[in-house]
């Protein structure tokens, strides 16, 4: 396992595949962020494709970019699939309106508990 930090998100890359990507409290996650967290990914594990548990801490909000940049063709290279999950209501339908606006190209739902979301991925990493 092996963790890193930015100012605005967190990373637990596990040795399983799991990737924790946790945005911190109070930040705007824009595509920069995006781009970073890839970037640090495919340095720790190079070529090897990621699922990723995306939560967020009190008072996250994800940008419009930043919702293009993870559901695009070149984030979903290095990704195999995304849980998203959060109890607040407002990120249920923020994360609903993402699956069906931006329409993610790997495998990608929404949770509203941490134990729904790696019961899924955990799942999906074993076929």
């Amino acid at each position: 396992m092996k963790e890193f930090e930015t100012k605005s998100f967190k990373l637990i890359i596990h040795e399983n595949l799991l990737k924790e990507f946790i945005v911190k409290k109070g930040v705007t996650l824009h595509e920069k962020d995006i781009w970073e967290s890839r970037d640090i990914s495919i340095g720790y594990k190079p070529g090897i494709k990621l699922y990723v548990i995306m939560e967020g801490e009190e008072d996250t909000q994800v940008s419009p970019d930043a919702r293009r940049a993870a559901a695009s063709e070149e984030y979903s290279k290095y990704t195999a699939a995304l849980a998203l999950c959060s109890p607040s209501v407002y990120q249920a339908i923020a994360g609903n309106l993402f699956l069906k606006i931006n329409k993610p190209k790997v495998p990608t739902r929404f949770f509203d508990s941490r134990d729904k979301a790696l019961a899924w991925l955990k799942m999906l990493m074993n076929r």
